[in-house]
């Protein structure tokens, strides 16, 4: 099983710098399951379509057997040569995407392991959403991750504390 993630998805979608309308979405379903008039609260029916669509596009994407060293060590380089991910705060997944192709010496970094702008941001967002989930961080309502990237986590717990290390946010 994945080791619980202390801070949950929304301090791993920040550290990442993942839209933070999908975080934003994420902590109120985490904070609170129970609304002000005592009712249990369903955050995920709640969510912005936008938000609700780039959440299951995550869940639903493939993670590639080698993403997560290839992640890493991306991620690695990256710091290395102070490029830092784009703020994407209120903004949709395609605007991430988009906003990372213009940022100066991202994409060369990219190819060199393998990656385009989109593929990078929606494999670290599967990434952080399959953990979230894995560890019942999720709000009830949204879609179960890819089995696949479950299996694969299961397989490599390993390469998941890695690239979890790499984002600076050690597993706990």
């Amino acid at each position: 099983m994945i080791r619980n993630i202390t801070g949950g998805l929304c301090a791993l979608l920040l550290a990442s710098a993942f839209p933070l309308s999908i975080s934003t979405a994420c902590a109120q379903g985490v904070q609170s399951q129970t609304e002000v008039d005592g009712q249990p609260g369903n955050s995920a029916a709640q969510m912005p379509p936008q938000v609700r669509a780039d959440i299951t596009r995550a869940m639903q994407y493939p993670l590639p057997a080698d993403f997560m060293n290839r992640a890493s060590a991306t991620l690695g380089e990256l710091s290395q040569n102070g490029i830092q991910p784009p703020s994407s705060q209120g903004m949709s997944l395609e605007a991430t995407i988009h906003q990372m192709t213009r940022i100066s010496g991202l994409e060369p970094i990219l190819r060199e392991h393998g990656f385009t702008p989109e593929s990078f941001v929606m494999g670290m967002t599967a990434f952080g959403m399959t953990i979230a989930a894995s560890n019942g961080q999720l709000p009830a309502g949204l879609p179960s991750p890819n089995p696949a990237n479950v299996a694969l986590f299961q397989a490599h717990p390993e390469q998941v504390n890695a690239l979890m290390q790499a984002m600076g946010n050690p597993p706990h």
